[in-house]
């Protein structure tokens, strides 16, 4: 019950972005700290984790000027989406690196590919790899592509070698 009742309230906020219903309450605030924080709470304190974490974040703190609340759901769902992908032991890299006034966030993990003619439905409401070896709801990427494209931030994933990379860029904030 309690997973159906997550699908719908996921479901409605959706829904309220894709009309545009839903408000975006901008703030400055540190994205380093929000990166940090996030990754923390499902790499670093969780239980069950069974892969080698890498990560890479400036120094220094670095603000950016966008919805908090908003920010935090995209890296989350970027970040449970590659922990669910990533091979028993296998590497999951994060990055955020600052170039030219941009903030570039990245997160790999190692595992299967994409199937090259889905990689662009990945952001498809409902949308859930055939070959997968966990269940979803197929929102969590949808989710992540409707907020990131209503900032008109750009966004992607692409395969590498030995595994897939999601990644966004957003402004620094003085």
């Amino acid at each position: 019950m309690e997973r159906i009742n997550d699908l719908i309230v996921t479901l409605l906020d959706l829904s309220a972005l894709e009309s545009g219903a839903a408000q975006f309450n901008i703030t400055r605030f540190d994205f380093v700290e929000l990166v940090e924080t996030v990754a923390g709470r499902l790499l670093v304190d969780a239980p069950d984790t069974n892969f080698e974490l890498q990560y890479e974040l400036p120094e220094q703190k670095v603000f950016v000027r966008t919805d908090r609340q908003r920010m935090e759901q995209v890296l989350g769902n970027l970040i449970v989406n590659a922990k669910k992908n990533v091979h028993p032991g296998g590497v999951l890299r994060l990055e955020l690196t600052e170039n030219s006034g941009d903030l570039h966030f990245a997160i790999f993990n190692q595992g299967r590919p994409i199937p090259e003619n889905n990689l662009s439905k990945i952001w498809t409401k409902f949308y859930r790899d055939s070959g997968a070896e966990y269940s979803g709801s197929g929102l969590g990427l949808s989710i992540v592509a409707q907020i990131l494209s209503m900032q008109k931030l750009p966004y992607g994933a692409e395969n590498l070698a030995d595994g897939v990379r999601f990644y966004f860029s957003i402004p620094a904030a003085e």
